[in-house]
């Protein structure tokens, strides 16, 4: 970026956001957008991606559209944009008839410099004929790590976001997430069609974050520990869990012992977790929120003191992405973990639930047979609902198949691009799926690994295996400090004399 430009980005920071400086990553990233490249960025939790985007998008003529993939987190982005003056528009399934038409014809009418959408509904038809007409500068693909289906956190939607890309006329794109090792990264690149982007990889945790392992060989020494930290740790926190039945079962205990705490979960109506969220975000609210996994993106509360987790994630990946959370306002935190062996048997159970079986394979693949046959295409929602697959397995089949060439897709309905035997199409497709279950096991068994260790710094263990340089003991998780104070056991007993180290022994 040459000086001036530099300059001028400066300016707008100060000006627009408030802030003086940039934070690690950011000037290489927002250089590289507006040099045209595209450019995959992977920076921790709280590590400014936002920024990223909505600074260029200030300087780079046209739209920036980014894609999210949750409503919570677009409509905290719009907010915050709307707040600042920028002229922003948010496309989701919140909206009503009404409102979505309003925001689509704001689109139409050139007026507006960020739209925030869902993949489905960036991929949607409607959404790509309204902004035809528009120039289309920047294309941004938040948590990116969706795209991939070795990541923690596939969505089959994303990957239609590389078609997307050639639908807007192929503007720079922005890829960005917190946690993306070298496999991911590289799914990234293929899934989205980056072309020879720049790739800025920060480190994935904060320096300020202190990991630490508890061991609980049954549930009530757990039970004992969580209550034990939940009086005596700072708040607010998170206490994740691995299943429904525990969240409700440790808000039950929370009330019995007196600790302000709300719970959220997937299966909660949409008002239960709104007043959970409304009141954990709420400025001044010392409370723990107990939660599965569905609460975390869009949490961008900074002064979370702790995440504990109750029972061990499905990958090393979750579980960094989801202890980032914590401290994100620079203050020393704590990322905990409950760690019981026996709980890798729930995870083990949802692997067992993971891709599509061969049975549903071939039954997708004979029903869009069946209605290639006839002359039609197919939408993915009346494939599932024919075929009784279920929308989001049909759906990521129907990518399978496109991602090997045997499926067209025009304004959101699907076809066979050629004749094809259903068994080799079955074959393919189940062969594709064990690789993935073989990696989902094996990122299954880096958490156990971090769990076991006791050797390595937390912190080290975490960054060797994201490849992410050369890293150093942090000096501060529950592995490195028992060694420094022998260190400095032994050092003090040097000075003291003889019979010193004997005495500090015993």
């Amino acid at each position: 970026m040459p000086d001036e430009r530099l300059r001028q980005m400066l300016d707008l920071l100060r000006r627009e956001f408030g802030l003086r400086h940039f934070r690690p990553g950011q000037e290489e990233i927002i250089r590289a957008v507006l040099d045209g490249r595209d450019t995959l960025a992977v920076l921790p939790t709280g590590g400014g991606k936002s920024l990223t985007y909505q600074l260029p998008s200030l300087v780079l003529p046209g739209l920036t559209v980014v894609v999210s993939p949750l409503i919570a987190l677009i409509r905290d982005q719009f907010e915050k944009l709307r707040a600042q003056g920028i002229e922003t528009v948010r496309v989701d399934s919140s909206l009503t008839g009404t409102e979505k038409e309003e925001a689509l014809t704001l689109l139409e009418q050139g007026s507006q410099k960020i739209v925030l959408i869902t993949p489905e509904g960036a991929t949607g038809p409607a959404f790509k004929k309204r902004i035809a007409d528009q120039k289309v500068s920047l294309l941004v693909i938040d948590e990116a790590h969706c795209v991939s289906e070795w990541g923690h956190d596939f969505r089959p939607s994303y990957l239609a976001l590389g078609a997307l890309a050639e639908d807007l006329g192929r503007p720079t794109v922005l890829a960005l997430t917190a946690t993306a090792p070298p496999l991911v990264r590289e799914e990234i690149v293929k899934r989205l069609g980056l072309r020879e982007p720049a790739i800025v990889v920060r480190p994935v945790a904060r320096p300020n974050l202190r990991f630490e392992v508890k061991q609980c060989m049954t549930e009530d020494v757990k039970r004992r520990e969580l209550v034990q930290y939940l009086r005596r740790l700072r708040r607010p926190g998170i206490v994740y869990c691995s299943t429904v039945k525990d969240v409700e079962e440790l808000g039950a205990l929370c009330k019995i012992a007196r600790i302000p705490a709300e719970i959220y979960h997937g299966r909660l109506t949409k008002a239960e977790r709104d007043h959970a969220h409304k009141r954990f975000m709420s400025s001044g609210k010392r409370i723990v929120m107990i939660a599965t996994s569905a609460f975390g993106l869009g949490v961008d509360k900074p002064d979370i003191r702790y995440v504990l987790h109750y029972q061990v994630p499905g990958s090393l990946e979750a579980y960094v992405q989801e202890a980032g959370r914590a401290g994100r306002d620079g203050l020393p935190a704590r990322c905990i973990l409950l760690w019981d062996p026996r709980d890798i048997d729930v995870q083990r159970h949802f692997l067992s639930e993971g891709p599509a079986t061969r049975s549903q394979i071939k039954k997708v693949v004979e029903g869009l047979s069946a209605w290639t046959k006839d002359g039609r295409a197919v939408d993915a929602s009346t494939l599932a609902m024919a075929t009784e697959v279920g929308v989001t397995r049909t759906k990521a089949i129907l990518e399978g198949l496109r991602d090997a060439d045997l499926v067209a897709e025009t304004d959101g309905e699907f076809s066979l691009s050629r004749e094809i035997d259903v068994n080799e199409a079955v074959k393919l497709l189940s062969r594709r799926n064990e690789e993935r279950k073989t990696t989902d096991r094996r990122r299954l068994e880096s958490i156990i690994h971090y769990a076991n260790n006791t050797e390595e710094c937390r912190m080290m263990h975490i960054r060797r295996y994201f490849e992410d340089g050369e890293p150093t003991p942090c000096g501060h998780c529950d592995v490195c400090e028992p060694k420094l104070r022998r260190r400095r056991r032994r050092s003090k007993g040097r000075r003291g004399g003889p019979g010193s180290e004997r005495d500090e022994e015993e």
